[in-house]
């Protein structure tokens, strides 16, 4: 279905200097599709004991903490448009902290309903609080593609929007390969199938492509809400990383260990996008 997908919606040419829906999608999915790529490693792996699970949690939550730590950053740093709400000025910042807020209340709400469903389950024998957990983690990544998604449309408009929109989908590509690889740290330990493991993984990101496009159209009704999706997602991982991954990790791991995992994928993460942050810049 993938490889359907990706020869079907392939543009004529991949350079262009008017860029059209269809290029945003197509940069959009190959962005979705790399998720699948930090998920690989694990696939050659045997089944987890519960020692495995909790190094899995607290890197995973290591990952989830980096992200959530980038997308403030990205959030607060754009540029000022004059918004105002009832004739009072409102910056990046408040909507940031805002959108941070709805995105812990999303994630506690989601959580008190799949926890009502006690028959709740999740294919591969997953059932219950595994399922609920599971279930939770892989939409809060969907909801952190929803402002990645955001981005690559935004980046597409403008004069230069074909160069600089190529780069943004780029480095979005290789931020997804950890982000995969953290869902997958989550998923096959609790027993998800390899094949499922995958594919769950780049279904993660798939609403890249799919928000892009309407953004690509209709930019100036997204755009003063960037900082606010971009808060939104933060927010709900960050609370699923401190309490959900983190809580896990403890029942096997003493806190010295589950600090040393945590800081070492998150300081990884941090690497990997100051690196992005560098190469990008300097080939614009």
């Amino acid at each position: 279905a993938m490889a359907g997908v990706t020869y079907l919606t392939c543009p004529p040419s991949m350079t262009t200097k008017t860029p059209t829906p269809l290029h945003v999608w197509f940069y959009g999915w190959l962005a979705a599709l790399s998720t699948g790529l930090g998920a690989l490693p694990l696939l050659f792996m045997s089944r987890a004991d519960n020692m495995w699970m909790s190094v899995s949690n607290a890197i995973a939550a290591g990952m989830m903490l980096s992200a959530s730590y980038s997308l403030v950053t990205e959030g607060v740093s754009l540029d000022e448009d004059q918004l105002q709400l009832v004739g009072l000025p409102v910056s990046h910042t408040a909507r940031v902290v805002a959108g941070a807020l709805l995105g812990i209340f999303f994630v506690v709400c989601t959580k008190r309903w799949v926890e009502q469903h006690e028959d709740l389950s999740f294919g591969d024998n997953l059932t219950g609080l595994e399922a609920a957990k599971v279930l939770i983690i892989i939409s809060v990544m969907a909801v952190h593609s929803f402002a990645e998604g955001l981005g690559i449309g935004v980046s597409f408009c403008g004069r230069d929007g074909a160069h600089l929109g190529a780069f943004i989908s780029a480095s979005l590509a290789v931020h997804n390969v950890p982000e995969g690889l953290a869902v997958a740290l989550v998923l096959m330990p609790r027993g998800v199938s390899k094949f499922k493991t995958f594919a769950w993984s780049v279904c993660t990101s798939l609403p890249q492509p799919v928000i892009a496009v309407p953004v690509f159209l209709f930019v100036e009704h997204f755009i003063a809400w960037q900082s606010v999706g971009l808060g939104f997602a933060a927010g709900a991982m960050l609370w699923v990383a401190c309490f959900e991954l983190i809580a896990d990790a403890m029942k096997e791991m003493t806190l010295p260990q589950v600090s040393f995992s945590l800081s070492l994928s998150f300081c990884g993460m941090l690497a990997i996008s100051a690196w992005i942050d560098v190469v990008t810049a300097n080939s614009q």
